[in-house]
């Protein structure tokens, strides 16, 4: 993988891990927020909330990491690689580590792997 594509993978994560923190500590984790949206007109982002909760509570973003991993090591393509490290990004915020971190590392190896041509 070239060095500038690289860098637009890092930039990439690093906006995947700040928009998770975003939601994380402005929208999950603050005690009011959930008696904030159970009230009469709640925040407008109130309904992503809501949508956010049962994705972490069920691992998703873990598994989707995980699957995404799996799939771009099977199959050797670094765009399923560059999935599996978003979504492993989120999902190490996002309360889903162990899942997240192993289809992280398994995205991480998919996109920096060389192909036979690349290394002759």
């Amino acid at each position: 993988m070239s060095g500038m594509r690289l860098g637009f993978l890092a930039v990439a994560v690093a906006a995947a891990l700040a928009a998770a923190l975003a939601a994380r500590f402005l929208m999950i984790e603050p005690r009011g927020a959930e008696l904030m949206c159970s009230m009469q007109g709640a925040a407008a982002w109130c309904p992503l909330r809501a949508a956010l909760a049962p994705v972490f509570d069920y691992q998703g973003f873990g598994i989707a990491s995980l699957a995404a991993g799996l799939f771009a090591a099977w199959k050797r393509r670094p765009a399923w690689g560059v999935a599996a490290l978003l979504f492993g990004a989120v999902g190490l915020v996002l309360f889903n580590v162990e899942l997240a971190a192993a289809g992280a590392v398994l995205g991480l190896i998919a996109v920096t792997r060389q192909t036979p041509a690349q290394a002759a």
